[in-house]
């Protein structure tokens, strides 16, 4: 009410009496305004900050003001001293809480239906029964349990020690993480009063520096799996307790990290949020990451990271460093979606599962391939010419390029082995072979442009060289794989994908530090192309004699390669039993070969002792000729004893996948002539080759529990460790607990090895255990 001079006079208390002997009505509650002028008009929840987000959102920075003496409410005494000596819990009046707003859980991109209505909103005056501004939940609760997990975060010296090595031996290789951006957010996190923390928790901090915490953990866990030789000691105080590894303190701060996520939930996510999944990602591998994968793409699809409509959008009242500010973060969004989208496609034709996206029908502007500033406040945003220095975001927009017809390749695995239109294999498959062609001259493996080797920023690029070749040789696998069991050029085209991938990850582990081992890549493509050579031989034995030789010596680098990597690496480790029995299979299926081709070298063991890798584990320097180091050249023996002996060395394809003629396959089918010839070996004259599936070695190793099973299918899984001394006449050691391929001495029986797992009976894995390893 108010008084004659027009100034407000409080009602009376609502339990006191009036004079008329009636009670007063029932106090309204006056709320306090602490929102922006704009967030107040449209009824929004506002952060209070100047300028709000909201108001940066909608472009109306210049809008977004405070009254003048909007009353802050004060602290209630009787409560900030409770008994139980804790902090009270923030209230909704609280300046320093942004309140929440209802949603109803529709999206805030413009979408949906809410988003619509809030459009039509902002044009004028609030529509009648639009959600409006309502009290946090649970605030205090929340805050206590943000706080014990920001507690486990190590000492900011370690940080920057773990932080360094991230960005040195880990980002390079995807480029999601923001060097400068980074940093911006590390100096925020550290300056934060601990007030704000203590009182008011997460919610009063900014939805990017909220989960900071999340990202700063993913990344020591993953730089902690990368710790460089004789960097230990360093670090050694982070244990907590005896016994304890690297391995289970990342474990430790990675899941302290999701919990974080978990906590703050889906509201007010942010980049940041999204880049914590994805870091988190590439820690699992495999399994968990494929899911992990798609949580990260339904998180940047909710912050509208698939949209150029939702990056950030300069306006005229920006000053310069605004909106060179606002083009580099636009930047960083379009790379953080397309290494996402990389991801997706990748993971679902590795492991033979679905992918959450097609990029397709999307018409999202791509990250320009840009020099990456210090300081992007100051720097414009200016494409790269031939003359500057490759960047990683440049080799990760390749990759990219290279990879997209994996996306057709995943659609026409859905038509079988027999497709309705056999030009389209045609088609990918040329396709392949011109994105080969047009690799820039940086990245490639013959005859590059070693210009930018030199600079200190450039030190990854021979790093890159002969990974980049595993993509298209990936991608002409998978393009052949369902045909493999139908169609004869679909097997040779599959062979020499499966040959350059080995000798592309040969060089590749010969440049890289033990630490390095962990690569995924150095893993899955090493295995699907082992998986590949061998299923072809063993069951069709009699085609292609003339690369026989050189898949053999390719099968003995790569189980050597996996025995090295089996310390640091899991899924080589359990990897071994698998290719044990595969091995004998294909040694049995082709000995012939082994034996009697003029091209075979002898038979030869690729084992060498623990002692020799420790040693050229920690010497590796790439040589100038071939690009790889001679410490990682097999030490070979002959069958016989005599004295060892250095194979031909592999000759260098820069494109061993040739062009292939006739790939449409002829009327009929000559499949019963390519059987194994063996009456012991031989298969059912009806069999039907088209009624295998086809291979997913990962998704297998990874999903089904693929593993080796030695002694027969009643002995038990055996992923490591050799269950029988090896022979004295064989030259076999077990390097870091696992099994050894050895030579089998003359009139000694090979052990029998199945394979074991959850697979169906319509995969290679059954086939393959029909077949009598003896």
């Amino acid at each position: 009410m108010s008084g004659p001079d027009g100034t407000e006079i409080a009602p009376p208390p609502q339990n006191i009496a009036i004079s008329d002997g009636t009670k007063a009505p029932p106090r309204k509650r006056r709320r306090i305004v602490i929102s922006c002028t704009e967030c107040h008009r449209r009824k929004q929840k506002c952060d209070r900050q100047m300028p709000c987000t909201n108001c940066q959102t909608r472009n109306k920075s210049s809008a977004c003001h405070y009254e003048t003496g909007t009353p802050v409410p004060k602290v209630d005494r009787r409560d900030s001293s409770n008994s139980s000596g804790q902090d009270r819990p923030p209230e909704a009046s609280d300046p320093a809480v942004p309140v929440k707003a209802a949603d109803f859980g529709y999206s805030h991109n413009g979408v949906s239906t809410l988003g619509i209505l809030r459009r039509i909103e902002g044009a004028g005056e609030p529509l009648a029964g639009m959600p409006g501004e309502g009290n946090i939940d649970d605030g205090f609760g929340l805050c206590e349990r943000y706080k014990t997990l920001i507690r486990q975060l190590p000492a900011r010296e370690y940080i920057d020690k773990l932080a360094n090595i991230y960005f040195h031996d880990i980002n390079w290789q995807y480029f999601g993480v923001d060097e400068p951006l980074f940093r911006a957010l590390m100096d925020l996190w550290y300056n934060l009063p601990f007030q704000t923390l203590s009182r008011s928790g997460p919610q009063a901090l900014d939805p990017m520096l909220r989960a900071f915490p999340a990202l700063l953990f993913q990344m020591l866990a993953s730089s902690l799996l990368y710790l460089p030789d004789g960097s230990g000691p360093t670090f050694e105080s982070l244990k907590y307790t005896s016994q304890m590894t690297f391995d289970d303190l990342a474990y430790d701060y990675s899941e302290s990290g999701n919990a974080i996520l978990s906590l703050l939930g889906k509201r007010q996510m942010s980049i940041i949020t999204v880049l914590a999944g994805w870091v988190r990602a590439a820690y699992l591998k495999v399994t968990e990451a494929w899911h992990q994968v798609g949580t990260c793409i339904r998180d940047a699809q909710e912050i509208g990271l698939h949209r150029d409509q939702m990056d950030p959008q300069p306006t005229a009242d920006d000053s310069t460093e605004e909106v060179l500010e606002k083009m580099w973060m636009a930047q960083h969004r379009r790379t953080i979606w397309q290494i996402l989208l990389t991801w997706d496609l990748h993971t679902g034709a590795v492991l033979g599962r679905p992918t959450s996206v097609d990029f397709r029908p999307m018409n999202r502007s791509p990250p320009l391939d840009a020099i990456i500033p210090r300081n992007p406040k100051r720097v414009p945003l200016v494409p790269r010419t031939e003359n500057d220095p490759p960047t990683p975001l440049t080799r990760a927009l390749w990759a990219f390029e290279v990879m997209r017809p994996l996306r057709d390749i995943i659609d026409l695995e859905k038509e079988g082995p027999f497709p309705k239109d056999f030009s389209k294999v045609e088609k990918i498959h040329q396709d392949i072979l011109d994105l080969q062609a047009r690799t820039p001259p940086p990245f490639r493996l013959e005859n590059p442009d070693t210009r930018f080797d030199h600079l200190p920023e450039c030190w990854w690029l021979p790093v890159v060289r002969p990974n980049l070749p595993q993509i298209p040789a990936f991608n002409m696998m998978a393009l052949h794989r369902p045909y493999v069991f139908t169609r004869p050029d679909s097997r040779r085209e599959a062979l020499l994908a499966s040959i350059q991938m080995l000798e592309s990850q040969r060089q590749q582990f010969a440049v890289l530090q033990p630490a390095q081992h962990r690569t995924f890549a150095l893993f899955f493509g090493t295995f699907d192309a082992i998986v590949m050579i061998a299923s072809i031989y063993i069951l069709f034995p009699k085609e292609h004699p003339e690369l026989l030789s050189k898949t053999r010596q390719h099968f003995q680098w790569a189980v050597e390669r996996f025995e090295t990597m089996a310390r640091r690496n899991r899924l080589a480790q359990a990897a071994l039993g698998v290719l044990h029995a595969i091995w004998i299979r294909f040694k049995k299926a082709v000995s012939n070969g082994f034996l009697s081709h003029p091209s075979a070298a002898p038979e030869t063991t690729c084992a060498k002792s623990s002692e020799t890798e420790a040693a050229g584990s920690d010497t590796q320097t790439p040589s100038s000729q071939s690009g790889f180091s001679s410490s990682h050249q097999p030490s070979l023996a002959s069958a016989s004893g005599s004295s060892s002996i250095m194979p031909t060395p592999v000759t260098e394809q820069t494109n061993p996948i040739s062009p292939s003629t006739g790939l449409t396959p002829a009327s009929g089918t000559d499949n019963q002539n390519n059987i194994l010839s063996n009456q012991e070996w031989s298969l059912p004259p009806n069999f039907d080759f088209s009624s295998i599936m086809p291979m997913y070695p990962m998704g297998d190793l990874a999903y089904n529990d693929l593993t080796g099973i030695f002694g027969g299918a009643g002995s038990g899984a055996s992923t490591g460790g050799w269950s029988e001394p090896a022979p004295a006449t064989s030259p076999a050691l077990v390097t870091g607990g696992m099994p050894a391929l050895h030579t089998v001495a003359p009139g000694q029986e090979e052990v029998p090895w199945q394979f074991g797992g959850e697979f169906g009976s319509d995969t290679i894995w059954n086939l393959l255990n029909q077949i009598p390893p003896n």
